[in-house]
């Protein structure tokens, strides 16, 4: 899903929560929100089932309107930046076709799975089994966004997609489907972390299509396994002036 080139140069942690916090409403409103709270760190949230990030998600939506929290979680986006994709805008622009551009980034990341099946290698731990591989090519959006269309679609590839393949009930699929280290634990529990969380994913999913289309877009969570959804699906919306200039084939 989006790009898998990108290497990480920094930590992600609460420290970008609150960076993004700060900017949009306030040191002091920080000290507000995080007054007597146990921060969640991302390395030890699993050992209590995240419920230093449940009760630090439904201070913020006590404390903060809906639309001002989805803004600032979108720009947490797991600390990525459009400009670690750079050579995304390049390539679009050399191919200057939307669809055109969508097909080949999703045939190089298609191509590499199936490299990594056929020489039994892991793509960050996971085994690509004939099971996954499949699987994947059902699903095409996990690869690459599919254009729908003025939309995007992108589904999240699953943390653990050979033990979400076997999983028997629902909330071991949504278990193993779940990669934030600060929710997935709170699945198994009776106190789920909000699924306004999920507004970092959908920041971590439209800074590819950023990156390649060289400015700030408009997307939403239509499914997520915090909702109680089997996958994480976003749609982000195409500006009408690329819709104009970047689609050549007939609607």
């Amino acid at each position: 899903m989006g790009d898998t080139k990108i290497n990480y140069d920094e930590k992600f942690g609460l420290n970008n929560f609150r960076c993004e916090v700060c900017a949009a409403l306030g040191d002091e409103f920080w000290e507000t929100l995080t007054d007597g709270l146990i921060l969640p760190d991302i390395e030890t949230e699993n050992k209590c089932q995240c419920r230093n990030m449940y009760a630090f998600m439904s201070r913020f939506e006590e404390k903060a309107d809906k639309e001002i929290i989805r803004s600032i979680l979108c720009k947490v986006r797991h600390g990525l930046r459009p400009s670690q994709s750079s050579w995304a805008r390049e390539e679009f622009l050399q191919i200057g076709d939307l669809d055109a551009f969508l097909k080949k980034h999703h045939d190089a990341e298609l191509k590499n799975f199936i490299k990594l099946n056929k020489e039994n290698k892991d793509f960050y731990g996971q085994e690509i089994t004939n099971e996954v591989l499949e699987f994947i090519r059902k699903n095409p959006a996990m690869l690459a966004p599919v254009r729908k269309g003025n939309k995007l679609i992108c589904i999240a590839f699953p943390c653990n997609m050979k033990e979400y393949l076997n999983a028997k009930d629902s909330t071991t699929k949504r278990y193993h489907a779940c990669h934030c280290s600060f929710a997935k634990e709170s699945i198994l529990s009776e106190k789920t972390v909000s699924a306004a969380l999920c507004y970092c994913s959908l920041g971590h999913v439209m800074n590819f299509s950023e990156a390649f289309l060289d400015r700030e877009l408009e997307g939403r969570v239509v499914h997520s396994v915090l909702m109680g959804d089997m996958t994480c699906e976003y749609e982000i919306t195409i500006p009408d002036d690329i819709m104009k200039q970047y689609i050549t084939s007939k609607e």
